[in-house]
């Protein structure tokens, strides 16, 4: 039995908190500024109600320290046959995997080019929210990448990564995107943020940073760019992200794209099941999601009900960390050691190093409060009015999930699935997630992206759906 999820607003109140939480979005923001000091980072930063531009610049003391500790990372033996010779264990990542990083990261991983060059490709911004209408009542700081297109027709695009990945999973997708090759190519403004206490988005302070919590802090960053109505693409966290988004904020979402869209089997799916009622596609799926739970669930069950024990020597072991993150992804892509070889590895692994990894983890426990997640797998969410599109990766936990199901929790009204792809389509399988987006948002009466195109006569340097912003 899924977990109860709190019932949303009345649709005329929900409209009505929208517009409230619209006009206060700054309220007691006028003046605040938040430095790395002030917030205990390793690296240089500013938040502040303004939309300031950002490079990463990571301390040096820390990445010294850094490197230390890889180089002093313990391993741990391979078990061994009859004969003696090494085995390895499936109970997580063997000793050559380990080494392998251990030794690149002490040795030759090279941060600051890492650092030079994602300055150079992603244009990020930090700013600072505050959602009024929430139990959260702190300043939220964000850093969030924000990249334009020319075209007067874009779209804007809320993009949403999940855990263990961050911003990162939007640089193989922004350029197709933002700078399509063909004219009758939609294109999209894109906004992709770190979900706070990942990447730069510094960790909160206090509890309640959940995937409901971090919706409304999104909807607050859109806001301030000027973008009054945009579509999402998402998946892992950022698909419940996004699905909150639609749900807490209708007037602002037109539509959204998923590629880890939820659908558990009910209580009559099981019984059908049971019966031998059900066919190649549900019996499938449910095959599959009973293998993740019992198997595969084991660190959103940790995460969710002991994220600080969890911290507490992953804070302190950089390469532990790689290893936690790299034993999440091993199964969800065609080739790991290749997919996730050294240097793509640590640079994700930065992402969680740099701030620390226990507010990434908290995000489970808080998700759990949601009633999304529990000990027990992942639960259905309340259905949304909006047009949704859905993408299946054949290596992702909801492959072959039947449009049947994908209807029970939402309007969706395209389903596509494809041949090759993991969890991480925006990495593994850019092109096809990317065409996908095209194909659906494209489509400007199926997905409502019509809102988008600007009237025959408008004011130079106006959009639809969007207001100036100014960046200091």
């Amino acid at each position: 039995m899924a977990a109860p999820i709190p019932e949303p607003a009345a649709p005329a109140a929900a409209a009505a908190a929208a517009t409230a939480a619209a006009q206060d979005t700054d309220r007691g923001l006028a003046g605040v500024v938040l430095t790395e000091r002030d917030l205990k980072l390793k690296f240089k930063a500013t938040f502040s109600e303004a939309v300031t531009k950002f490079n990463i610049k990571v301390h040096e003391p820390f990445l010294t320290t850094t490197k230390l500790k890889a180089s002093l990372t313990r391993f741990i033996d391979d078990l061994v046959d009859d004969d003696g010779q090494p085995v390895e264990s499936t109970d997580g990542p063997p000793r050559r995997i380990v080494e392998k990083v251990a030794q690149y990261w002490a040795q030759e991983y090279d941060w600051r080019a890492v650092e030079a060059d994602l300055n150079a490709r992603l244009p990020q911004y930090t700013t600072l929210v505050k959602t009024e209408g929430t139990e959260f009542r702190d300043p939220i700081p964000l850093h969030f990448v924000h990249k334009r297109s020319a075209r007067p027709d874009a779209i804007p695009l809320l993009f949403l990564h999940g855990w263990p990945g961050s911003f990162l999973e939007v640089e193989h997708i922004l350029e197709p995107l933002t700078n399509p090759e063909s004219p009758d190519q939609p294109a999209f403004h894109v906004v992709a943020p770190s979900i706070p206490g990942y990447g730069f988005s510094p960790a909160p302070r206090r509890t309640g940073m959940g995937y409901r919590q971090t919706a409304a802090a999104f909807s607050a960053l859109m806001r301030r760019l000027g973008y009054d109505k945009y579509v999402w693409q998402g998946g892992d966290a950022g698909n419940f992200i996004g699905h909150f988004l639609a749900l807490d904020f209708p007037d602002q979402v037109v539509s959204g794209h998923s590629n880890f869209w939820v659908v558990p089997p009910s209580a009559e799916d099981q019984e059908r099941r049971a019966r031998h009622e059900t066919n190649e596609d549900e019996d499938f799926v449910m095959a599959r999601l009973g293998r993740f739970t019992d198997v595969g669930w084991s660190y959103g069950q940790i995460q969710q009900t002991k994220p600080l024990k969890l911290a507490a020597g992953l804070t302190d072991s950089p390469v532990g960390l790689a290893m936690w993150i790299y034993d999440a992804c091993a199964g969800v892509c065609a080739d790991p050691e290749v997919l996730f070889a050294p240097e793509r590895l640590i640079t994700w692994t930065m992402m969680h190093w740099i701030p620390g990894p226990y507010a990434a983890f908290s995000l489970y426990k808080n998700g759990r409060k949601d009633g999304v997640i529990s000990t027990k797998g992942v639960h259905s969410m309340p259905f949304v009015s909006q047009p949704m599109a859905i993408s299946q990766f054949p290596l992702d936990l909801w492959y072959r999930t039947p449009l049947e199901w994908a209807k029970r929790t939402g309007n969706v009204v395209v389903c596509e699935r494809h041949d090759r792809g993991g969890h991480f389509a925006a990495l593994d399988a850019p092109d096809l997630l990317v065409g996908d987006m095209r194909q659906f948002f494209g489509d400007r009466e199926l997905s409502g992206t019509q809102v988008f195109v600007p009237p025959p006569i408008r004011t130079r340097g106006a959009s639809v759906g969007m207001r100036e912003w100014h960046v200091r």
